[in-house]
């Protein structure tokens, strides 16, 4: 029995022993892990603030294709009734030659400026064209012709060019100067 009791007793040494021995790997193993641990935790962090930057973006993005959208929704309206308007001055400019009754006249010079504030209220200008230099960007040369103005000057406008929130949606059609006589 003895003899059980040291061999018990020696078991239990060994066995603390063993804890002990655990113990101090378990320390060494936390020293070991503390820098991967750390690694992998900014990896984490920049991942995450990579992601929420691309989130940002993501949300910038889609508010300005928002904004787009809803500054040129109308666009093709827009764009259907500016022949309307053309045709509707250019009877107001023949009632006007014809002689035609004052109060039609003014009538249709009311309805005009309508349409004119209405266009106006949605963003919509006319493109400068009569008198000033020839742009390729807002005009549309349908002719040339010998005139007494500067070279690649707007001496007459066939059609009216308009803008719509900074957008060209129809230039202007010109008939620019060839240069002096």
């Amino acid at each position: 029995m003895e003899k059980h009791k040291n061999l018990s007793s020696e078991a239990r040494r060994a066995k603390e022993e063993k804890v002990e021995t655990k113990e101090l790997n378990l320390e060494e193993l936390k020293k070991m892990v503390e820098p991967i641990i750390h690694n992998k935790n900014q990896e984490h962090q920049n991942t995450l603030l990579r992601t929420l930057a691309d989130f940002e973006n993501y949300k910038k993005r889609v508010q300005n294709e928002k904004e787009s959208l809803v500054k040129f929704s109308n666009q093709m309206l827009i764009c259907d009734l500016l022949p309307v308007l053309d045709n509707f001055e250019r009877a107001l400019v023949e009632t006007e030659k014809q002689g035609g009754h004052e109060e039609i006249i003014k009538g249709l010079s009311l309805i005009k400026k309508q349409m004119e504030d209405i266009f106006t209220k949605f963003g919509v200008k006319k493109v400068e064209a009569l008198g000033k230099p020839f742009d390729p960007h807002f005009h549309q040369a349908v002719q040339k012709v010998e005139s007494d103005k500067p070279e690649n000057q707007i001496v007459e406008e066939m059609q009216k060019g308009y803008i719509l929130n900074g957008r060209l949606i129809r230039p202007a059609m010109v008939i620019i100067s060839k240069g002096g006589k």
